[in-house]
C-alpha cells in the first residue's frame, strides 16, 4: 500500500522549489532509516515526528497519549545551533547526508527531555532514500504488504538447529514464511544476506520469501515490540525469534515463537564458507596500528621505522598517517581548539578505516590526547578490521627536554595556546594493547617489541 506521506510530482516540486528558504537538518544514518519507514507508511499511524507529550508518554508508559500502544519515542533529535534558530511553524528541510532532500518536516513543538532537543510534527515525503543494493528484496518500498501472517525475523545467522526448527514449524503449521532482514551498512548486509541464503538451500523456494527492513535488528524489549506493533500493520499474525518477546506477550501484540540458537560448530558447509569469507583469519584482514603520546615522545620515529620493517613481513599496502602530516595535507584549514583536534582525529580514523576494512594496513601517529575520541575510532574500526592501540609513554620532561621544534617553549611562553601536556590536558589510555617509550629503549627496540605482538596475533603472515 503506497504511503500517504509521499507527495504527489507536483508537491514534490513545489516543496523543492521552496526548500532553499527553510532551514536545513543533515540526517544521520539511523535517522534516514525511520524517515524511510515513516515515509513508507511503516509507522502508521504516525503522520509525522512526536510532539512532547507522546515523547513524555511513549517513554513513560509505552503509549501515545490517545492510548494506542507505541514504544519507539520517534521525535526528532537535532543539535543546539540549529534547535535555537527554529520557531513552531517553520518548515525544515530533511536532507539524507549526501544533501538530498527527503522530507520537509512542519514544526509544530520544539522541546527538551533529558538534555536532548527535539522537533515534532508532521511530514511530506518527497522521495524514499536511494538504495543501489537489494532492490527486489525491500518490500516495504512496494506498493504491496507482505503476503505471508508468520514473519521469522533474522538477528543472527541461520545453522542447523535454526533450520530444523523452520522446517517442523512450515510442517506443523502449514505455513509459509516471510523471512525479514535488517540492512544498515551495505557491506556487512551483503555478507550476512550470502550466509542465510546459504541456509535457505534447505528449504524449497515456495516455502518462503525474502524481504529487509532499513536500520538494525532489534536488541532490546521495546524495539521487539515496536517492531511487533510494525508486522501487526502490515497484517501479520505471527513472529518467529530468539529476541526478547517479553513485552510483545504482555500486550498480545501477536503471536510469538521461539527460534532456537544454533552455532557455526554445527552448521552447513556452505554456510562455513560464507562465515570465513566474512571474517578471514588475521593475516587475511586489514589492520590499523594507531599510536598516541606527547609531542616529542617519539611516535612519528616509531612508526616510520614500524612501516619500513613491516613492509619485509607483509604484502599488505602499508599507509603511514603521521599527525603533521595530515594537518599539513588533510586539516590544513583547522586549528589546535578540542573541537577541530576533534575533527582532525575523525578524518584520521576516517582514512584508517577505509584503508584496514580494504585488507589494507594504517600506521597513525597523531597526538590524541582525548580517550573518547580513540574509542570512537577503535570502535568504527573494529568491526571489520584489527585495531592496536599503543601508547608512546615518554615522560613529559622528556619530551620537552627533546622540544626539536622549539614547540613547549612556545607553549611555557603563552605564543602556543592548547598545547597538550602544557595547556591543555593528555588523557593517558588504560586500554592500550601495548605500551612503549623512548626513555631507556630505541625506536628500533621498541618496533622489535612491536613486531613481535603483531606476529603473535597474526597479522603479519605473508599472505
Amino acid at each position: 500500500m503506497k504511503s500517504k506521506l509521499l507527495v504527489d510530482t507536483k508537491r514534490a516540486a513545489e516543496l523543492k522549489l521552496n526548500s532553499n528558504e527553510y532551514a536545513s537538518h543533515d540526517l544521520t544514518r539511523n535517522q534516514t532509516h525511520d524517515l524511510e519507514l515513516l515515509i513508507a507508511g511503516a509507522y502508521k499511524p504516525l503522520t509525522g515526528y512526536l510532539n512532547e507529550s507522546d515523547h513524555v508518554s511513549v517513554v513513560n508508559s509505552i503509549h501515545l497519549t490517545d492510548g494506542t500502544l507505541w514504544a519507539k519515542p520517534l521525535s526528532l533529535e537535532v543539535e543546539e545551533k540549529l534547535f535555537r534558530c527554529l520557531n513552531e511553524g517553520d518548515r525544515l528541510a530533511l536532507r539524507d547526508q549526501e544533501g538530498v532532500l527527503l522530507a520537509i518536516l512542519l514544526i509544530e513543538d520544539l522541546f527538551n527531555f533529558k538534555g536532548t532537543n527535539y522537533l515534532g510534527g508532521p511530514i511530506e515525503g518527497i522521495e524514499m532514500p536511494m538504495h543501489y543494493d537489494h532492490k527486489e528484496l525491500r518490500l516495504y518500498q512496494k506498493e504491496v504488504n507482505p503476503k505471508e501472517d508468520t514473519v521469522l525475523t533474522c538477528t543472527n545467522l541461520l545453522h542447523k538447529v535454526e533450520m530444523e526448527a523452520l522446517k517442523d514449524h512450515i510442517k506443523v503449521h502449514k505455513t509459509k514464511l516471510s523471512i525479514q532482514l535488517f540492512s544498515d551498512d551495505p557491506i556487512e548486509s551483503h555478507s550476512r544476506l550470502r550466509c542465510i541464503k546459504a541456509a535457505l538451500s534447505e528449504l524449497s523456494n515456495d516455502q518462503y520469501t525474502l524481504s529487509i527492513l532499513p536500520g538494525h535488528a532489534p536488541v532490546n524489549a521495546e524495539e521487539w515490540l515496536q517492531y511487533a506493533i510494525l508486522l501487526k500493520g502490515y497484517g501479520c499474525s505471527s513472529l518467529i525469534s530468539d529476541g526478547d518477546m517479553s513485552l510483545v506477550k504482555e500486550h498480545s501484540v501477536i503471536n510469538v515463537f521461539t527460534l532456537p540458537k544454533g552455532s557455526s560448530e554445527e552448521t552447513f558447509d556452505t554456510v562455513l564458507e560464507e562465515i570465513n569469507s566474512i571474517n578471514p583469519p588475521p593475516k587475511q584482514k586489514g589492520m590499523t596500528i594507531f599510536f598516541t603520546g606527547l609531542s616529542g615522545s617519539g611516535k612519528s620515529t616509531i612508526a616510520k621505522i614500524l612501516q619500513i620493517k613491516m613492509l619485509e613481513l607483509t604484502k599488505k599496502c602499508i599507509t603511514l598517517l603521521d599527525g603533521d602530516v595530515v594537518r599539513k595535507n588533510l586539516c590544513s584549514e583547522l586549528g589546535f581548539s578540542k573541537d577541530h583536534r576533534l575533527i582532525n582525529l575523525q578524518r584520521i580514523g576516517f582514512v584508517a578505516n577505509e584503508i584496514s576494512k580494504n585488507g589494507g594496513i594504517a600506521i597513525c601517529a597523531p597526538i590524541a590526547p582525548y580517550d573518547s575520541i580513540r574509542k570512537e575510532i577503535r570502535q568504527s574500526i573494529e568491526p571489520n578490521a584489527g585495531f592496536i592501540l599503543i601508547h608512546v609513554a615518554t615522560p613529559l620532561d622528556i619530551c620537552e627536554a627533546r622540544d626539536r621544534k622549539g614547540l613547549y617553549a612556545k607553549a611555557r611562553s603563552g605564543e602556543i595556546k592548547h598545547f597538550t601536556g602544557i595547556s591543555d590536558p593528555y588523557e593517558e589510555p588504560t586500554d592500550a594493547e601495548l605500551i612503549v617509550q623512548t626513555t631507556n629503549q630505541t625506536a628500533e627496540e621498541s618496533c622489535e617489541l612491536i613486531l613481535n605482538y603483531l606476529k603473535g596475533l597474526g597479522y603479519l603472515e605473508l599472505a
